[in-house]
């Protein structure tokens, strides 16, 4: 980055990663809201709200997914430690909202999932970036060390 906020650089090669995570995500989402709709259509499993959310999570997850696996995912001049733990953070807090629902009841009523789930859903994509973050970060590290 030019400064605290200015414009992030990438180069062709993660500008071309992330144009195929981008297509990989859209069609994941568009995926997810048509089951979303055929099993909603079927038995009303959740609100609506929740069912959109974790179609969108599932395709964020594929974009960042993709994204991480080809480097394109951070830009290339700023530190990663900080944006782990805010991954790390914003995932488990969400996940920490989702089971302080359920504990409450409010997480299922009736046999739906309610909106606190799209809390579960999002935590979910947080925590997977982490996740995923580490374990390209720990497979670089092997290779540096073996070449």
């Amino acid at each position: 980055m030019n400064g605290k906020f200015g414009e992030v650089r990438y180069d062709e090669r993660q500008t071309a990663v992330r144009g195929r995570a981008f297509k990989w995500g859209y069609v994941t989402l568009l995926a997810g809201l048509i089951v979303y709709c055929i099993t909603d259509g079927i038995w009303s499993w959740c609100v609506p709200l929740t069912g959109c959310a974790a179609a969108m999570s599932f395709s964020l997850i594929v974009v960042c997914c993709i994204c991480i696996d080809g480097d394109a995912y951070w830009w290339m001049d700023a530190g990663r430690a900080g944006q782990y733990v805010v991954c790390a953070v914003i995932g488990l807090a969400n996940l920490g909202l989702a089971l302080l629902a359920g504990l409450e009841g409010d997480l299922f009523v009736d046999g739906r999932l309610q909106e606190p789930g799209a809390n579960l859903a999002l935590g979910c994509v947080f925590v997977s970036v982490f996740v995923a973050a580490a374990v390209k970060r720990l497979q670089d590290r092997e290779a540096g060390e073996q070449e």
